[in-house]
């Protein structure tokens, strides 16, 4: 026993002094909501509200170098009075770490659940014959969850929200039917059902994870756990609701007249008036016809999309969710596929282009709160080979994507880095996304008639040239070209200035490559590629069809190596020109 507590402790002792450290580090810029979540936990620690003044922002700067950027506010009265627009749950939670410990008690806070998690999924499955240890292991720090318990932001505790009344209902289960159930049952329960209230307020759609334990409590005639359950649930959920009335005047923290993020300026230091005329921020309308319509592509990149897929990001609820289908099967854990499935659709129709979540995602920030549910999906844990499929696809893709998170420290460090890697770009690009604005590091810019989308690792975007735009030198990509009319052919023209260049393009129905071996070539080859849409009306443009193609170079001149006269050091590859009135 003592061998096996110190293997569990020493590891977690890393990963609690890592969340420590990173939490001291000043950063650039917050992640997500973390601006928000840590001032709201100064703001009711230091000034007993949840009002935003002077000493909030002050706070900010000693954190963050570049502001508070993702920082949510409403007022009521044009900016007078400002309140902070996110659920008070969390904050409450984290208040006595940090009020021990300062900021760096929140991010232990968050790691220290995160662990919880892991050890109970251990402690649960203890009985487990197959080789349970790894399966959990892999769950929980193979995946994108890991990342977000190094942030100071509320997804984690919303994990935790679902995770913990789902375990003790499993627990519950397993215990010799007894006629009636003992106090610390009954008092597991009602702790059960404050946590699904405290998601409730959050995160309205994730309390329909405690939907199958209220549903298996009825059908096993457990009534009594029934209405403690509830009893805590209604508790938990009236007590944080009447907490932000008195504290923002709102029942909701999604409420007010005006609301917005804001992450360039901020009131109070900023000398406009950034209320004025402002009435409420243009979030994505629920759009029951459009969220139908678009669900079966939205399930496709929810599987396996470059974003937000769960194949990339939670191999492991793919591999649970295939031992659910494969093995033994009871009750209890068709009640819970049912409560996910309606869980996912229900995100997907209602944010059919924003089912990322709020910014700073990684995967889908809907589907991270709901994971931790997955790893009770199996019967039993039996898999032994097979156990490398979803290690091995962590180890594409997962591990960068978390790397990539946890490596944000310089203002210039690009979101989503991960997803120039290769193993990401063969994963279908969801443009449903594409089409809201809702994936970072892609310019939209128009020429001719058509809008033409690209990733900015991979063009020089900034320079925004009247008729076209520069590919870098050696790199692989895609062009998105969203058309209001049906294109057979997309036309265009490619210059080069290195010599040793090749130009491989590529669409759906045709290739087409370009050595630029002569001057003439390299002056101007006209491209003519042949390409069938692979959407239609995703939004940008009324009755748009969207057509994709890749765009490979194999060279590149950097001009300030080859002429003293020019100070210009981008590696530019190919000159694509849009507009047919040459470079």
């Amino acid at each position: 026993m003592r061998f096996r507590i110190l293997t569990a402790l020493c590891p977690a002792l890393l990963l609690l002094g890592f969340a420590w450290t990173l939490a001291g580090l000043r950063a650039p810029l917050p992640t997500g909501d973390e601006a928000t979540s840590v001032l709201m936990v100064q703001s009711l620690w230091h000034d007993h509200d949840a009002a935003f003044r002077e000493a909030d922002l002050a706070r900010a700067a000693k954190i963050w170098d570049g502001g508070p950027a993702g920082l949510t506010l409403f007022t009521n009265d044009g900016g007078k009075t400002l309140r902070y627009g996110r659920p008070l749950a969390y904050p409450l939670a984290a208040l006595p770490f940090y009020g021990v410990l300062g900021v760096r008690g929140i991010a232990l806070f968050n790691m220290a659940l995160f662990l919880a998690m892991a050890g109970a999924g251990l402690w649960l499955l203890k009985e487990e014959t197959g080789l349970a240890g790894l399966f959990v292991a892999g769950f929980f720090f193979a995946s994108a969850a890991l990342a977000y318990a190094f942030r100071m932001e509320p997804e984690v505790f919303l994990m935790a929200c679902a995770f913990f009344p789902l375990l003790l209902w499993q627990r519950l289960r397993s215990l010799p039917d007894l006629p009636d159930w003992r106090r610390r049952h009954l008092a597991g329960l009602a702790a059960a059902g404050a946590l699904v209230g405290a998601a409730l307020t959050s995160s309205p759609l994730l309390a329909v994870l405690g939907v199958p334990v209220l549903i298996d409590l009825a059908l096993r005639r457990r009534f009594r756990g029934v209405l403690v359950f509830l009893a805590g649930l209604l508790l938990a959920a009236g007590a944080l609701t009447l907490l932000q009335r008195v504290g923002t005047q709102e029942w909701t923290p999604f409420g007010g007249a005006q609301r917005r993020t804001f992450t360039d300026e901020f009131p109070l230091e900023s000398p406009r008036d950034l209320w004025q005329g402002y009435r409420g921020e243009s979030g994505e309308p629920v759009d029951g016809t459009a969220g139908l319509k678009l669900l079966p592509g939205n399930l496709v990149y929810l599987l396996a999309g470059r974003y937000t897929g769960l194949l990339p990001y939670f191999p492991f609820a793919l591999f649970a969710l295939a031992l659910y289908l494969l093995g033994s099967k009871d009750r209890s854990r068709h009640l819970l596929l049912a409560a996910l499935a309606v869980y996912v659709l229900a995100v997907l129709i209602a944010h059919p282009r924003g089912f990322t979540g709020d910014p700073g995602f990684l995967g889908s920030r809907y589907l991270a709160l709901a994971y931790p549910a997955f790893l009770f999906l199996p019967g039993r844990i039996s898999a032994r080979r097979s156990l490398a499929l979803p290690y091995a696809a962590a180890g594409l893709w997962t591990a960068a994507a978390v790397a990539g998170s946890l490596a944000r420290l310089a203002p210039e460090a690009p979101l989503q880095l991960h997803a120039q890697a290769p193993a990401f770009q063969r994963l279908p690009l969801e443009l449903t996304l594409l089409a809201a604005d809702r994936l970072p590091g892609y310019v939209t810019q128009t020429w001719g008639d058509a809008l033409w989308i690209f990733p900015r690792w991979s063009f020089f975007a900034e320079e925004r040239h009247p008729h076209g735009v520069w590919a870098r030198g050696g790199t692989r990509s895609e062009v998105i070209v969203v058309s209001p009319k049906p294109l057979s052919r997309l036309r265009f023209l490619a210059y080069s200035l290195a010599e040793d260049n090749d130009l491989l393009l590529t669409s759906n129905v045709d290739r087409f490559r370009v050595r630029f071996d002569t001057e003439g070539k390299r002056n101007g080859t006209p491209v003519e590629l042949a390409a069938e849409p692979v959407a239609h009306d995703l939004g940008l443009l009324p009755r748009g069809s969207f057509y994709r193609f890749t765009l490979e170079t194999t060279g590149g001149l950097v001009p300030a190596r080859h002429s003293r006269r020019s100070p210009d050091p981008r590696n530019l590859g190919v000159f694509l020109d849009f507009t047919g009135e040459g470079y």
